[in-house]
C-alpha cells in the first residue's frame, strides 16, 4: 500500500463516519480498499514473523521480566504474527466476496422501478 492508498484509505474513513447513507460506488471502493489494508496488514505480520527469528543473532537481548530466555518471548511473538496472518487471510477471503458481491449490484431505473417500493436504508 503507497501513500495515495493510506490517503485514500483516510478519505474513505472520514465518508464512511459521515452522517449520510454511502454510495453504491463508495460502497465498492471500500471494499477494495479494505482489501488493500488486510493484505498490507498482512506482508507487515509476515515481515515481523521473519525478523524476530533473526533477531536474537543480530542483538544481544534480554527481557525486562527476568525470564532469562529472550528467544522464548520472541517464539511467542512468532506465534501470534502467525495467527494474524490466518486471521487476516479470513478476513481477506471475506472482503474479497464482499467487494465482488457489492459490484454486482447495480442501481436500477428509478422509473422502471416507480411501482416497487424502496429499499429499507436502516
Amino acid at each position: 500500500m503507497d501513500t495515495s492508498g493510506l490517503t485514500r484509505f483516510g478519505e474513505l474513513v472520514q465518508t464512511a463516519a459521515e452522517l449520510r447513507p454511502l454510495e453504491l460506488a463508495e460502497l465498492h471502493e471500500i471494499g477494495a480498499v479494505l482489501r488493500e489494508v488486510i493484505q498490507t496488514a498482512s506482508a507487515l505480520a509476515i515481515r515481523v514473523e521473519a525478523e524476530t527469528t533473526t533477531l536474537s543473532k543480530r542483538y544481544v537481548l534480554r527481557d525486562t521480566t527476568g525470564d532469562p530466555d529472550p528467544e522464548a518471548r520472541l517464539a511467542e511473538v512468532r506465534e501470534r504474527m502467525r495467527r494474524m496472518v490466518d486471521l487476516l487471510q479470513e478476513a481477506d477471503l471475506q472482503a474479497r466476496r464482499s467487494h465482488a458481491t457489492i459490484g454486482r449490484i447495480v442501481q436500477a431505473d428509478p422509473d422502471a422501478a416507480a411501482d416497487r417500493p424502496m429499499a429499507s436504508r436502516g
